[in-house]
């Protein structure tokens, strides 16, 4: 390129503009464009550079990513539960017993109302539950009842109030321990439910620890067989469970309980937030380190089908069995799963909050299976009372195949097969995409079932290598959930 002398058109100046190299010679307002464009980009690459080189700084300034958490190995067991009235026609029960055995769990929670059972004060009529705890007992059922609902008149009239009288709640509870000694199927007992929410217990967590204290103590004393439950929290409430651990009131349970209830609100309130940093830095050590490390059982977990549909509850119950066993973030510290409840509420009947709670059930109110029955049954026969190691997360890697992960999660669980033997269940699932992908394992398996979320499954075997550690040709659909049994 050479320059030509110009003048600058009504400047009287001479500027050098320049000139291209087949002699077309540029205006003068181009010069400036030019040397914008060039600053621009020079702007462009240098910001470039400084965010790559900021966040070098940044990742290097970074504590190294913490270890996975310490595996838990121990015996999880699950069931589901119904409530029924006093006097409710036995017959109609023991078609919800069948149900109960179809699902495969042996457990069943339900509730004994002391309004039901002391309708005046002293006039105690156990005659019905010990029928129904008999009929229980041939279906091969052992009952986890929690008791709640104080009458009218042992408190302020509403039901959900603490007793007046402490002695009047020691004397049904020890009516009660005795009524029941004499069914072994009757395991445990748990003091009342949501006592962390004012709508179940009106009172302080001061009132709830003496009710707790009062009512172990005297159903240990007719009962003593029994394991005491700590009322369900609503969820892992760090005061509530701070209220339970002072002094000796440890002393007072064996098993400390937390409901599961999440995606009401759509995804503001996903199942697999529920493990936060209450329940990992607080919640966990306060049972561990000021209580005496009672089992912690998850011992209702449901999802309404109101306005969400049946397909929406399986695919919960599909991935809430794995991810509260085997979430690394659970710490390996859950020992139980409960699934709310066998069926819907009857129509006609009241509920206590929104109607969502009417649609828990795991069948409809005349008892015709939803889709999640068979899911639950597949886990039941996968982890109810099986020894179990988790999280084991970390031991397990995926790659896509075909298509691409686009929210993803996985959760692998050891079984303890005996005599040093290990199985293995791995579950994935991406909320976004569909894809293949394959896992490579750390533990070599021998067989493989691929068992999909509707209970169904498949050998997979021939999709396992012939070192035992990879399997590949993995489908995965978007929102259901894949599950691999590879046994040793």
């Amino acid at each position: 390129m050479r320059e030509e002398t110009r003048t600058e058109e009504g400047s009287g100046k001479e500027a050098l503009l320049p000139v291209t190299s087949i002699g077309e010679h540029k205006t003068w307002e181009d010069v400036p464009m030019k040397v914008s464009l060039v600053r621009f980009v020079f702007c462009i690459v240098f910001c470039a550079f400084m965010v790559v080189a900021l966040n070098a700084l940044v990742e290097a300034g970074k504590p190294p990513p913490p270890p996975p958490p310490t595996p838990i190995t121990r015996t999880v067991s699950m069931s589901t539960r119904e409530d029924w009235d006093k006097g409710d026609d036995l017959n109609d029960v023991a078609l919800d017993f069948a149900l109960v055995n179809d699902l495969g769990v042996d457990e069943l929670i339900m509730s004994i109302g002391w309004d039901d059972y002391e309708p005046t004060q002293g006039n105690y009529d156990f005659v019905w539950l010990g029928q129904f705890a008999s009929l229980a007992a041939t279906y091969g059922i052992k009952l986890r009842p929690y008791i709640c609902y104080t009458p009218e008149w042992a408190g302020n009239g509403d039901w959900n109030s603490p007793p007046t009288d402490y002695n009047e709640w020691n004397d049904f509870c020890s009516a009660l321990g005795t009524a029941m000694s004499g069914h072994a199927n009757v395991v445990s007992y748990e003091i009342w439910n949501e006592w962390n929410d004012e709508q179940w217990w009106a009172g302080t967590f001061t009132e709830y620890v003496d009710l707790l204290e009062v009512g172990s103590a005297a159903l240990k004393a007719a009962d003593t067989d029994a394991d005491i439950v700590m009322g369900g929290l609503t969820y892992a409430h760090w005061e509530a469970i701070d209220a339970c651990t002072q002094g000796t009131v440890e002393q007072a349970y064996e098993i400390v309980a937390v409901h599961c209830y999440r995606e009401w609100y759509g995804k503001r309130d996903p199942l697999e937030g529920f493990f936060d940093a209450q329940w990992t830095d607080w919640f966990v050590p306060t049972v561990n380190n000021n209580g005496e490390g009672e089992p912690i059982w998850f011992n209702e977990v449901g999802f309404s089908t109101l306005d969400r549909g049946e397909a929406a509850q399986r695919f919960y119950f599909a991935r809430a069995v794995p991810y509260l066993f085997g979430d690394d973030l659970s710490l390996g510290e859950v020992d139980h799963f409960d699934a709310y409840e066998i069926k819907d509420v009857d129509p006609n009947d009241p509920v206590i909050g929104p109607e969502d709670i009417r649609y828990l059930g795991l069948c409809n109110f005349d008892r015709t299976e939803k889709l999640a029955f068979d899911t639950v049954a597949m886990w039941v026969g996968l982890m109810d009372d099986e020894t179990i190691t988790s999280p084991k997360n970390d031991e397990v890697s995926l790659e896509a195949t075909s298509g691409r992960f686009g929210d993803n999660y996985h959760y692998l669980i050891y079984r303890d097969e005996g005599g040093g033997a290990t199985s293995q269940v791995l579950t994935i699932y991406d909320k976004r995409n569909s894809l293949t992908c394959e896992a490579t394992l750390t533990i070599a398996g021998s067989t493989v079932t691929l068992w999909n979320q509707d209970g169904t499954s498949q050998d997979w075997t021939s999709h396992l290598d012939v070192t035992g550690l990879i399997i590949s040709d993995i489908p995965i659909v978007a929102n259901e959930a894949t599950i691999l049994e590879i046994m040793p």
